[in-house]
Formats: C-alpha cells, structure tokens, sequence
C-alpha cells in the first residue's frame, strides 16, 4: 500500500501477542486498525462486510467455533457483542496465547456486557493517530525520555539541538501536520476539500453510528456536532459546564453523557489540571479534526502546544517501562503550565513564547511550577530557530527541535 508506515505500537503488540489469547487494537477510526490487522493476521474477518456480520448475529457461538486459526482477526468487533461471552468461554477452555486480535472504534470498557465478559483475558493497545516522525518513517522518538531524564541542562540542550537547515525543512512538516493531522485515511489526501470532505463525513459515522452504541441519544445530529465544535474552540482550556450550557443550551447532565461518550469513541482525551485548581480539559485526538472543528480559532499559543502533545505523547502511549502522566498546572492566581509530564522521578512543564524574550508573566507561571515539583524544569517553546539556556532550570527552545528526530 502506498501509504502504509511501520506503526509504532508493533513492538508492544508482538510482545502482548506472545502471551495473551487475546489483543485488542482500539482507536479512532481511520486510524490505521485495519490496515495493522491485515498485516499482522493469518486470517481477517470484518463486520463491516455484510455477509459476516450477518453470520456472526445469527449464532456468534457458532461463529467463533468455526474460528480455528491463531492471529484471527475480528474487525469493528463490537458490532456483535454476542461474540464476546463465546470468546470468554473460548480462552477459558483454551488458553494459548495469539488466538484473536479484535480491533474496535468503540473502547470496550465503556460497554458493560462486553466488559464483563474479558475483564482479565484481553490485553489492550491503543492506537493513536500518527506522529509527525512515524508519517516519515523515523524510528521510535526517545525525546520525551532524554527531557524528563536529563537533568544537567546543557546536555539536554546538546541532545535536542539540530541544524538551521533541518529546523527550516521540518517548519514545513509542522504546518502540513497542523492542517492534515496524523490520521492515515485523512492526512494522505492532498486537496484541501476533498480532506474537509472526508473529515466531515467520518465525523457524521462517528457521532450518528459509533456514538450511538455508546449513549443511545435522542439529540440530533446538529446538536451534538454543534458541542462537539465548541470543545475544538475551548480545547486546552479548562472545562466548565455553565459555559456550554450557555453556548449549546444542554444541562450538565447531558454534556457529562456527551463528553463519556465523546472519550470512549476516541474524539477527545481529558487532560488533569493540577495545582491550586482541580479541575480538566480536553484536547481533541486527531489534530486535523481540531483544526477543520475550530475554524483556526484557536490561539497561535493553543496551536503549538497541542502539536507538540500530539507527537511526544507517543512515547507514552506505546512504552511501560517508564510511565508517564500527561496534566496542565493552574495556580491560584490563574497562571498555568498548558501541558506538562511527569514519571516517577522527573517533571517538566511546556510554555510557549512568541519571541526569544520571556515575560514576566510567562516567567510568573515557570516559577510557580517549579517551586510545586521537585526536580522539575520548564522548556519555553519558541517559533524561533534558536536554543539556549535561560537559568538552572529551564531553556528555549523550537518546537521542531523537540519534535524532530
């Protein structure tokens, strides 16, 4: 296929298949699922055919009998949730490992039968939309793991500094993926209108089938697109439901179902505020659905930080030896760290400044973060081309030299 890329949760899945009877790859749709099951399966089936969905209904029992082969794949398998009990008793007779791989639009923990029934038979991998580095076709980032680890600044700085001609050459690869995002189905497509054609069209599968499964809602489509944008407008910024009630006219009630529902079909990803406020955001989990939902009203500020998210959480996402937490930082008086992570042992906090200068404000919000985390820093994130030092505990730097492999 011309598109195709060596994902970067084949490690993980190649170690999870050696020793559960069960895998699921989850995601947004059109992130790559089906493409990695083809690949990585000796036998496919897919209950977007007709045919065997309409196999599977009739008698799911008999349908997974007649399953006899290792690395089966079951595409959108949470179409026949009949399957999943007859699974259950199937790798309860037989546990050897790489039986099925099921892939799903629809986090199975969201829906309670299917729950149930593989609750402690089923190994999980997430499949996030693509970074800009895995689109290229670099190997596994370790940006994230050399920041947080390295304590000693000017070593940090030696191991992210690139050259004026590769921080010039990626500037590019920055705004194409800020307007084409990480999606293979979408990203690949080069006319703009044909791309907003697609997205608006996967968004309304989402949101009237996917969604559906999840919160059996009455509201009609305009209404629940309508919150949906709102989201892409606020996204990053802390969530308060008054205010969409006041933008979108729904209760509490109604928002708190939307936004579960909103999680489980993999649109959006809460975010942890910590600090003097305890509270969330969201950002949205494809960043070409961000930008075609916002109609480019997010700040220049909002924007940066969110690519940078979008391609460092990666690391997290598709490695456990070193656990990360992803959260903002708000203090009493309003300043905040709009995205920071942490492990066990390191902290640091990202803000972006538009200039090589620093204000005071921004200098306020640094100092406030790292007088709360114990061996913490704060990288200033720039537009410039330039890294360099600003105290013992934090430094400029380009987005593309944190980006960049």
């Amino acid at each position: 296929m011309p598109h195709s890329r060596i994902r970067y949760l084949t490690e993980k899945y190649q170690e999870l298949i050696r020793f559960s009877p069960l895998v699921g790859i989850l995601g947004h749709r059109q992130v790559g699922k089906t493409t990695f099951l083809e690949a990585h399966s000796k036998h496919y089936y897919t209950f977007d055919d007709e045919d065997t969905l309409r196999e599977a209904k009739k008698s799911a029992k008999q349908f997974i009998k007649s399953l006899t082969h290792q690395h089966t794949a079951i595409d959108e398998s949470q179409l026949v949730e009949d399957i999943f009990p007859a699974l259950k008793e199937r790798v309860r007779i037989n546990k050897k490992p790489g039986q099925f791989i099921l892939s799903g639009s629809v986090r199975f923990t969201s829906k309670t039968s299917i729950r149930e029934s593989l609750t402690g038979r089923i190994q999980y991998l997430e499949m996030i939309p693509m970074t800009i580095s895995e689109i290229q076709g670099e190997p596994f980032p370790r940006k994230l793991q050399k920041i947080l680890n390295t304590s000693h600044l000017p070593s940090l700085i030696e191991q992210l500094t690139i050259s004026a001609k590769t921080i010039r050459l990626f500037e590019k690869e920055l705004e194409t993926y800020r307007l084409k995002g990480g999606l293979p189905g979408i990203c690949f497509v080069r006319k703009d209108q044909t791309r907003n054609d697609k997205i608006l069209d996967q968004l309304k599968t989402i949101l009237d089938r996917d969604l559906r499964q999840i919160y059996p809602s009455q509201l009609p489509f305009d209404e629940i697109f309508g919150f949906l944008k709102e989201i892409a407008i606020q996204e990053g910024k802390p969530f308060h439901y008054q205010h969409y009630k006041r933008e979108r006219g729904l209760s509490p009630i109604t928002q708190k179902k939307l936004l579960n529902a909103f999680e489980a079909i993999f649109l959006i990803r809460r975010i942890p505020i910590q600090g003097a406020q305890k509270h969330f955001s969201f950002i949205l989990e494809d960043q070409a659905e961000s930008h075609y939902l916002s109609k480019s009203k997010l700040s220049f500020e909002r924007q940066w930080i969110h690519l940078l998210y979008r391609n460092l959480r990666a690391e997290f996402f598709y490695r456990t030896d070193d656990p990360v937490d992803v959260f903002q930082f708000v203090t009493q008086n309003g300043k905040s760290i709009p995205l920071a992570f942490k492990n066990e042992t390191a902290c640091v906090g990202f803000l972006y400044t538009d200039s090589d200068q620093i204000t005071r404000e921004l200098k306020g919000a640094a100092a406030s973060f790292l007088r709360h985390y114990s061996n913490s820093k704060v990288i200033f994130v720039s537009n410039g081309k330039t890294i360099s030092q600003i105290d013992e505990r934090s430094i400029l730097c380009p987005l593309s030299c944190l980006i960049a492999s």
